[in-house]
């Protein structure tokens, strides 16, 4: 078999077999089991209702709204952006199938960093950092910080707290001593470069100096970026993340994700907190299923990212005015997304590190059973500050929520909000139901449907007949006799891509009739022309009551179809030959036809 890149055919066929895509795919999208499937929201593009399939059996994807597909090989490098290459060396080391030695790949980022060892740098950080905080004498001031905050020295290892000494150059002189040179670092964000003045040169320094380290590691627990928080709250900036790079975006990133995507798919729900020690504060309580933006105000990219894993979020926000303002932000991020949304609100002066310290879980608890959804929540907020005795205020606050309730396309959620204006404000129903088409304003462009989408063009399945499609899909699936495998022939299909997976499976075909589908699925994998086709045919759900009766009926009908095909040619055939005169021509078709016809009368017999 032929090799990539000096890795054998047979490796990548071990690597592909052992890769449970299911499992993989899971850490990226909440999967719930459907017939034969599992079914999730696309991580390829904007969706309200599940149209993401994947199939355990084949071991491939395919989204039936924008088309993509394929096998596990595919997914990753959709999702993460990587090269093969890469792509293989992650499953590789998923599946503990070592690769051969090789050179370093060349493979690399715009920065100049491949991702894997953008990935180790990372890692070594972290590792130092935590190290510092454990051990290093100059970290008593941030031990003692941890402590007087409530976290608990097990919440050390569990999140891999760290500590950046004060020092210019700590991190930088500890990574040389790695075979790490000053230039990946740069690269990397962990060292920052800045010329003198003059331009005399250039000088370095690490980013994160005399601060709790806190890493921030993307779904699948690849530590990605830092975040840094100083010990004197007088101190500015007060936290401080990491630049962005190729592997790291804030308005894409949630702290903790990579520990609560598995409760929370669980649960069926995210809580959505403001802080690191807040998300660590609720972990410690044993509410696991917790998140947090890294200091930067929710975005489209978070929503998306939240909504693959479940399909309802707790906003849980301070309850001053800058948390309530904060609430009322998401509106047009979550309105008509799909996410059931409510809102947490503490008491006045209180965040959810504080409070679920000083109450304890219970408390929390209780309060989260009256949490109002996130519409109620906005439209609350904005009529309890109508001034009842100001007709000009009442008018302008109605609006206010007529153009709110302009968001959502739920009529019946309008109707009632309706009734809740009209009682609050002392407005009557139908003329605040006249005002409402007039108030039609824009939604924010961050909503996730308004978005432009850079979705590939659909490829749609060939056009023809339902039993090629259903033979060559059961065939893929595994789902067909080795009896009614040996029946098959190319010549009786008439759709190209169709004749050429079966061309491709007969040659995994065995003297019995079973086929070595992780062989053919291989093949059909790595060639682009039909890996899409293949994929949506691999994750198709076909419900059959009597498989066997539906497979003998296709295969009778590919069998009278191509013995009426072979007919009307021969038929033509002797028409031309009678035409010219050749009498000998005339009586040989004569008897092919004759044969045929007994051939397709037999079958009809039978």
């Amino acid at each position: 078999m032929s090799e990539k890149r000096g890795v054998p055919s047979e490796t990548i066929q071990q690597i592909r077999e052992r890769i449970d895509i299911v499992d993989l795919i899971s850490t990226y999208v909440s999967l719930s089991k459907a017939g034969q499937n599992f079914k999730g929201l696309c991580p390829f593009h904007s969706e309200k209702s599940p149209s993401f399939s994947v199939n355990p059996t084949s071991q491939y994807f395919h989204c039936f709204g924008c088309q993509v597909g394929g096998d596990a090989f595919t997914f990753l490098m959709k999702q993460e952006n990587m090269d093969f290459m890469e792509t293989l060396r992650e499953l590789s080391q998923r599946a503990g199938i070592p690769l051969p030695e090789r050179t370093p790949s060349k493979s690399q980022t715009e920065s100049g960093l491949s991702r894997e060892r953008y990935f180790h740098l990372y890692r070594l950080a972290a590792s130092w950092y935590h190290q510092n905080l454990q051990e290093a004498s100059g970290a008593q001031e941030a031990r003692a910080y941890l402590d007087q905050r409530g976290i608990a020295r097990e919440s050390w290892a569990t999140f891999q707290l760290g500590f950046a000494p004060e020092g210019w150059n700590g991190l930088s002189n500890w990574m040389a001593q790695q075979s790490v040179n000053l230039d990946e670092l740069i690269h990397a964000g962990l060292v920052v470069r800045r010329e003198k003045e003059g331009g005399q040169g250039f000088s370095t320094y690490d980013r994160f100096r005399n601060r709790v380290v806190f890493p921030i590691a993307d779904a699948r627990g690849q530590v990605v970026a830092f975040g840094g928080r100083v010990m004197q709250d007088e101190a500015s900036p007060k936290y401080l993340n990491s630049a962005e790079t190729d592997q790291f975006f804030k308005s894409r990133s949630l702290y903790g994700l990579e520990k609560a995507r598995k409760a929370a798919t669980v649960a069926g729900r995210f809580y959505l907190v403001e802080g690191y020690f807040d998300v660590i504060a609720l972990y410690e309580q044993g509410i696991t299923n917790v998140v947090a933006p890294l200091g930067t105000a929710l975005t489209a990219d978070h929503v998306q990212i939240l909504r693959r894993f479940v399909p309802a979020v707790m906003l849980v926000f301070d309850g001053d005015t800058a948390g309530v303002n904060a609430a009322l932000r998401t509106l047009d991020l979550f309105v008509n997304s799909g996410i059931d949304v409510r809102v947490l609100l503490l008491p006045a002066g209180e965040d959810p590190d504080t409070y679920v310290r000083t109450n304890g879980v219970e408390a929390f608890r209780e309060l989260e059973s009256r949490a109002a959804t996130l519409l109620d929540f906005v439209v609350t907020s904005v009529l309890n500050k109508a001034q009842k005795d100001s007709i000009q205020d009442r008018v302008k606050r109605a609006d206010e929520v007529l153009a709110i309730l302009q968001k959502t396309k739920n009529p019946l959620e309008k109707d009632e909000f309706l009734k809740v204006v009209s009682e609050r404000l002392g407005i009557r129903q139908d003329l605040l139901r006249k005002r409402l088409p007039t108030l039609r304003l824009r939604v924010d462009s961050l909503r996730p449907e308004s978005r432009p989408s850079n979705l590939p063009p659909k490829v749609s399945l060939p056009l023809g007949k339902p039993e090629e499609r259903d033979i060559i899909i059961l065939l893929l699936q595994g789902r067909l006799d080795p009896s009614h495998v040996l029946d098959l022939e190319v010549d009786v299909f008439t759709i190209p891509v169709y004749q050429h997976i079966l061309g491709q499976a007969i040659l995994f075909r065995n003297e019995s009739g079973n086929v070595d589908l992780e062989g053919l699925r291989g093949v059909l994998s790595n060639d682009p022309a039909y890996d899409a086709v293949v994929a949506q045919l691999s994750v198709w759900d076909l419900h059959l009551e009597d498989p066997h009766a539906h497979v003998m009926g296709c295969l009778g009908i590919l069998r009278d179809k191509s013995l009426q095909r072979r007919l009307d040619e021969l038929i033509g055939q002797l028409k031309i030959a009678e035409r010219e005169g050749r009498h000998e021509d005339v009586d040989i078709l004569n008897l092919q036809i004759h044969g045929i016809r007994n051939q397709k009368a037999s079958y009809t017999v039978s």
